[in-house]
């Protein structure tokens, strides 16, 4: 293989093959004692106006929401009354 002009390489066929890499997919280099390695990477697009469940806090919170659920520990209600004198009550 040569470096462009631009420095840009050209993949070759066996290595995408190898790889199942397909045009337009992202690659990382890793550089270590001289030596560069391509990782693909795996990339899950998330829609914008969901970005928001897939931050540090709130995947934070469905663990301990989770967690709560398997201990035992939530409130059934029959109903949306029910639920809301519960959450009205002084208690």
């Amino acid at each position: 293989m040569r470096i462009s002009s631009k420095s840009q390489i050209a993949i070759p066929k066996h290595v995408m093959t190898a790889l199942n890499l397909k045009p337009g997919d992202e690659i990382d280099i890793q550089i270590e004692d001289g030596i560069a390695r391509l990782l693909p990477v795996t990339t899950i697009t998330v829609p914008r106006d969901q970005a928001w469940y897939w931050t540090k806090e709130w995947q934070e919170k469905e663990r301990q929401a989770d967690e709560d659920i398997a201990a035992g520990n939530f409130r059934d209600f029959d109903n949306l009354d029910a639920l809301m004198k519960e959450l009205n009550s002084e208690d």
